[in-house]
């Protein structure tokens, strides 16, 4: 996906959670000092309580955010006001506790951010 400074952009998940499986996203960078960015959606309940507005906890940046799409039952991620910094390769996945392990998936879907001239 092309992007000019300054636009804003949504990027759909393909996964689609169940009870107790959670939405991560992750960003790879081939920039030496960026370092790589992981979202997810699973947080101890004690956080969620003690915190004044939920989404803070799972929007900790300024300029990206994880919206929920009800429709796929899944988190779909919002980048604002996009810089050279959200270059990278874009992918979801899920992560869930099976049998005292943590088991991860990936959706098919990947999309490269790349910023045009």
């Amino acid at each position: 996906m092309e992007v000019r400074p300054g636009d804003n952009i949504t990027l759909f998940c393909d996964c689609k959670t169940s009870v107790g499986e959670y939405v991560i996203w992750y960003r790879n960078c081939s920039h030496l000092n960026q370092p790589s960015l992981v979202m997810g959606t699973r947080y101890p309940y004690e956080k969620l309580l003690n915190s004044d507005y939920n989404s803070d906890i799972l929007n900790p940046f300024p300029q990206i955010y994880l919206m929920k799409n009800q429709s796929s039952r899944s988190y779909d991620i919002r980048i604002l006001n996009i810089s050279d910094s959200d270059q990278g390769l874009y992918y979801c996945g899920t992560e869930q506790l099976s049998t005292g392990k943590y088991v991860y998936s990936y959706g098919n879907v990947t999309t490269r951010i790349i910023m045009c001239k």
